[in-house]
């Protein structure tokens, strides 16, 4: 018995590591070799926390309904078990998943409920999280004041505790606020700072994003060409940090600025590009 729990131990952890690392196919892998020796050995806790890591795994692969499918398991089983963090875990996850497939009237409840647990057992990061996360929906909905009020909160919480990366997070939400109440400079102002910190920290993906909405922001204000500038450094980390995802949407908002800028041939060549690596991915 204790060799299989050790067994799963090592399992679980590598999923870990494979899921942290964005290697989601190998995390997928271990932790469903976990799952298999905890369910063999009646390991609840395992059990209950290998569904939510494999829940947060297919949903960053994109299978939207397995996601579902774990996450839900893994709440009733933390439920039954009493694991109040993990119900939170499970409830954020269910959230984003929601999220994901525009049922933002369910990922808005989810989230309460993880907010309300995370406030109940003072899970600080978790609850900045939440709110960061709330603030996103109401965005989505269109409800921009409210939006903004629940990235404030998440940002003052991120400040507090020190969370650098979430922190960066906060500011480019707010600037994705502001830039659709129509406050461009606000805005600018609030994806520099984002920029700033993730160069600091050295996040790529966050320092990527941060220049792509600063690219959005001047095209905005009618600067093109510092537009132009912006979204090609962007690219130039999309490509360096292999994000797909990233390179489509650098494509497709350079193809629509050199559109607007009467460059038709250049434009042409990136919307072709944005277009074949989304079919692609």
């Amino acid at each position: 018995m204790q060799m299989r729990r050790e067994e799963a131990t090592c399992n679980e952890n590598l999923g870990a590591v494979f899921k942290s690392l964005g290697q989601y196919v190998k995390a997928k892998q271990f932790l469903e070799k976990a799952l298999a020796i905890s369910l063999e050995i009646n390991d609840r806790q395992r059990v209950a926390r290998c569904y939510v890591s494999l829940g947060a795994v297919f949903q960053s692969l994109g299978e939207h309904v397995q996601a579902k499918e774990y996450l839900l398991k893994a709440l009733a089983m933390t439920m039954e078990i009493g694991d109040r963090a993990g119900e939170a875990a499970s409830c954020g996850n269910l959230g984003a998943v929601f999220q994901s497939v525009c049922q933002y009237l369910s990922a808005k409840e989810y989230h309460e409920k993880a907010l309300a647990i995370r406030i109940e057992i003072g899970d600080r990061e978790g609850v900045a999280k939440d709110y960061g996360n709330l603030g996103t929906v109401f965005h989505a909905l269109g409800q921009y004041v409210k939006a903004k009020e629940y990235h404030e909160k998440a940002l003052t919480i991120r400040r507090e505790i020190g969370d650098r990366k979430g922190e960066a997070s906060s500011y480019g939400s707010l600037g994705a606020v502001l830039e659709s109440l129509g406050q461009y400079v606000k805005a600018k102002e609030y994806y520099e700072k984002a920029l700033a910190i993730t160069m600091k920290i050295g996040d790529k993906e966050g320092e990527a994003r941060a220049n792509r909405n600063l690219g959005s922001v001047f095209e905005s204000l009618g600067e093109c060409i510092k537009a132009k500038e912006y979204l090609e450094k962007a690219l130039a980390i999309t490509m360096k940090t292999n994000d797909r995802e990233g390179q489509a949407s650098c494509y497709g908002n350079l193809g629509k600025l050199l559109q607007s800028l009467g460059q038709y041939v250049k434009a042409k060549e990136y919307l072709e590009k944005a277009l074949a690596i989304t079919m692609e991915i």
